[in-house]
């Protein structure tokens, strides 16, 4: 396995969750990914496969190595060189990946940042302490460190640092930046230090409305010369656009802009978190509706990954901040969802002993009101967590934000919708009004 993976049991069957997305999967499968332990050689799992099907080993090769090679491509597995054990299936017993805040000092003034960075804190964790931390990722296998701010180039050493012990163990890495400081020698830094993912935030294609957004003049610029550098190195980008009222008008012209100057492009609204807490920038829910058609519209037709959205990925993925704090996921950094301090206690105990990651881990949107009678609840999953604590102060409640805007969307796709997902979010209607019917 690259990572260990999530495997999802729902209403309509077994879902993975791999890095290009939510894969359904049958016994078969599932078994097969349990070979890929790090450990075992193409020929060991032929020779299982052969044994279990009752053939000569020859005859499955084909088959076998199509399935691998589908695995492969999706990035659910990898082929390396020597053993390294890793258990295939994820048990939640810690982070599949860490989103770590090094420092929320940023030489941007972002209207809507989640973080509300800006100024450094005064504690933040040493070397020692981020040592310790790095020490214990590693024993736990976690297969993804996502470093980010604030700025985090404006600890560079601290970032390259993080990525040097960290690419020396085989974990992989992405660093979230502005891309203001990563000039051609900061990018080759980087590279060097084993970074070979950066996400880039890049919001319009409008220079003014960036940098007005970003509140620094001459962000633009600058960001599109950062990625061009980061590219040159070698590192691939994916550019992050937030849409807000004033750039949701030019998500065509953005997208298309993105699209030639980065490796790979999303589109995400503003959310109301951190400094977009009732934020005027909000996306009304019409215009929530536009962003979900205009992302999920190709050739004129609208279309949509479908599966039952049950539950979502929260704790599996969480934020530390630059005080050591550790929260379920970066949208949920609210002081009454604190799960612990590194500095206090380990990851390990943390997900061990915390009653509220147990609680979240077993949840599902029949637990949240009133999405458990909505109609299209198997499709919205309830939206987020964090959104929903936002509005109302838990975690049980619908995510206000998105809710509308979803439903409408479905509505939409269920009129005109590509062939293939209108059918899926029938079948997930049909479900969940049969579950109301026999309560």
């Amino acid at each position: 396995m690259k990572h260990q993976v999530v495997i999802r049991q729902t209403c309509l069957g077994e879902y993975i969750i791999a890095d290009n997305g939510m894969l359904e999967i049958d016994d078969a499968v599932k078994q097969l990914l349990q070979q890929c332990d790090g450990v075992h050689t193409f020929q060991d799992i032929a020779k299982w496969a052969a044994s279990k099907e009752g053939e000569p080993v020859e005859d499955i090769y084909e088959e076998l190595e199509e399935v691998l090679t589908f695995l492969q491509k999706e990035e659910v597995i990898t082929y390396r060189d020597s053993p390294d054990y890793i258990a295939p299936v994820y048990n939640y017993d810690r982070p599949l990946s860490v989103i770590w805040e090094i420092t929320y000092a940023c030489n941007q003034k972002c209207q809507y940042c989640i973080a509300r960075a800006g100024a450094p804190s005064p504690d933040e964790l040493t070397k020692t302490e981020i040592n310790t931390v790095l020490n214990e990722l590693n024993e736990l296998k976690v297969g993804l460190i996502n470093i980010t701010g604030g700025e985090p180039l404006l600890k560079k050493e601290t970032a390259l640092h993080i990525a040097r012990q960290a690419s020396s163990n085989g974990t992989d890495l992405e660093l979230l930046t502005n891309a203001m400081l990563v000039t051609p020698e900061v990018a080759r830094e980087l590279y060097d230090a084993g970074v070979r993912h950066a996400q880039v935030s890049m919001d319009c294609v409008n220079p003014e409305i960036h940098d007005t957004l970003r509140g620094v003049k001459g962000a633009w610029k600058k960001a599109v010369a950062g990625i061009e550098n980061l590219r040159k190195a070698g590192i691939s980008v994916l550019a992050s656009a937030v849409m807000t009222k004033k750039s949701l008008d030019y998500f065509k012209e953005t997208k298309e802009f993105l699209e030639e100057i980065a490796d790979s492009v999303k589109m995400v609204p503003v959310l109301p978190m951190g400094r977009g807490e009732d934020n005027p920038c909000l996306l009304t829910p019409e215009m929530y509706y536009t962003l979900l058609k205009s992302r999920n519209t190709v050739n004129g037709q609208l279309t949509a990954f479908i599966f039952p959205r049950e539950t979502c990925s929260i704790g599996t993925t969480p934020v530390i901040t630059p005080t050591g704090d550790v929260y379920p996921c970066m949208l949920t950094k609210y002081e009454e969802l604190k799960l612990g301090n590194v500095r206090e206690m380990s990851i390990q105990s943390i997900y061990q002993n915390s009653e509220l990651l147990h609680e979240l881990f077993n949840w599902t949107i029949n637990d949240f009101e009133p999405c458990n009678t909505c109609w299209n609840r198997y499709y919205c999953g309830g939206g987020c967590r964090g959104s929903a604590f936002a509005y109302y102060g838990t975690l049980y409640k619908k995510d206000l934000y998105q809710c509308e805007a979803r439903k409408k969307f479905a509505r939409e796709l269920l009129k005109r919708g590509h062939p293939e997902p209108r059918n899926a979010l029938k079948q997930l209607i049909t479900f969940a009004k049969k579950e109301d019917t026999h309560g």
